[in-house]
């Protein structure tokens, strides 16, 4: 987290609760979705100050409003629905969610009035566990998504979905996860996705990467999904780097928004509900089928991922070695090849070597751009020798179009 400015402990009331809210907003950590919360909490608790049942005043102190009684009272109230500015269909009912989310905002207010010594704020209860998908529904999906996936005349949303959802069935990672996924976060074969992990309430320390294993299925609905995305990046100028785009044009801000500008987490979940449904109707009346949640929240949480420990950011000495590794088999794997070797025991046993080599530095977190320059230098350099040495060709097209007018060993060739 950045350096906390700690608000004017003069304040009161009102103010005090606002200047807290724009002190945490600020802080580069926080999402666009956090500080919406921040915004909802310091409402609720400004018409609690005022409320006929809470033990403060409007003018309360820094010393005052984040004690046991006045938090307890502020937090019954919300959960009544007695703090809302429209009335709710049933006031009483309260969200174990919503109480959790004002415990973590509070916490925040905490530290930007800088009111640790004064604090009294109650534990954050447990999470609801919410009832994994069960083991049989989620194979029968998984059989659903390779039936997809063999299906020639399949649309474009459904080879999206298809690749989306084979993807959360092996990494069991978030909406907001998948929607940062970037070209780079794909190793060369396909094998792995990077993520980056930041837990609830994280700050920049706490952020941390790993490597997850995809399936044969997650592969198959990769290369079906690759050359989609493709053609939809048509009509998107510039580098194009995310992995999940739109379907669609669209409008933001008073201007159109060509299709395949990158994915956000609502649209991911709203089209992931719709093949849901689908997905249900085609699956009724199968053997012990239930019908899967609408939400990839369920889906996701009976997932338990191959995952491997990654860097944030590559060590440069490590980093410098790995492609050293890169260009001495590339150069062995290039010889084989340019001597009429191709598919010889030794070409294989030179394939294995740099394709290992390429997934190391790609584990390291070395860009694909700069390991196919070295290729390149290697004398690997078209799609069947890239092929040959690990990389499979619809990642090649993908880093190609990011890139923005080529691969390096075009680029070069260009000159």
């Amino acid at each position: 987290m950045s350096e906390v400015n700690v608000v004017d402990q003069k304040l009161t009331g009102a103010e005090l609760l606002a200047a807290a809210a724009a002190e945490v907003n600020s802080w580069p950590a926080v999402s666009a979705a956090r500080a919406r919360q921040v915004t909802w909490v310091v409402g609720e608790y400004t018409r609690a100050l005022v409320h006929a049942e809470h033990p403060l005043a409007a003018e309360a102190g820094v010393d005052e409003v984040f004690t046991r009684e006045p938090v307890k009272e502020y937090l019954r109230l919300a959960r009544t629905g007695q703090l809302r500015v429209r009335r709710a269909a049933d006031p009483s009912r309260g969200s174990d969610n919503s109480e959790q989310i004002r415990l973590e905002v509070l916490k925040l207010l905490v530290t930007a009035c800088g009111a640790e010594d004064y604090a009294e704020l109650p534990p954050q209860p447990d999470p609801p566990r919410k009832k994994p998908v069960a083991k049989r529904p989620r194979a029968l999906l998984r059989a659903q998504l390779t039936e997809l996936a063999d299906a020639p005349d399949v649309t474009a949303s459904k080879l999206r979905m298809l690749a989306v959802g084979a993807v959360v069935s092996d990494t069991g990672i978030r909406a907001g996860e998948m929607c940062a996924r970037q070209i780079e976060d794909l190793s060369p074969l396909l094998e792995e996705l990077r993520v980056v992990r930041r837990p609830q309430g994280w700050s920049e320390s706490e952020a941390y990467a790993e490597l997850l294993a995809l399936s044969g299925l997650s592969r198959a609905a990769l290369k079906r999904w690759l050359p989609e995305r493709q053609r939809l990046l048509t009509r998107v100028g510039g580098t194009a780097t995310a992995l999940w785009v739109s379907l669609r044009g669209n409008h933001h801000g008073g201007q159109h928004v060509p299709e395949g500008t990158p994915l956000m987490p609502r649209g991911l979940a709203r089209a992931w509900t719709r093949a849901v449904v689908d997905t249900n109707i085609e699956m009724a009346g199968q053997p012990s089928w239930e019908p899967l949640p609408t939400r990839m929240e369920q889906l996701r949480r009976g997932v338990t991922p191959k995952a491997a420990a990654a860097p944030m950011v590559p060590d440069a000495e490590k980093a410098a070695e790995l492609l050293d590794a890169v260009d001495v088999r590339g150069r062995a794997l290039a010889e084989l090849r340019r001597d009429g070797e191709q598919d010889s025991t030794a070409e294989l046993q030179a394939r294995v070597a740099v394709r290992q080599a390429v997934r190391d530095a790609w584990a390291e977190g070395i860009e694909h751009a700069v390991q196919l320059s070295v290729l390149a230098e290697a004398g690997l350099a078209d799609d069947a020798a890239l092929a040959a040495a690990g990389w499979e060709p619809v990642l090649l097209a993908a880093i190609e179009r990011g890139q923005g007018w080529g691969r390096p060993s075009k680029a070069a060739a260009a000159v």
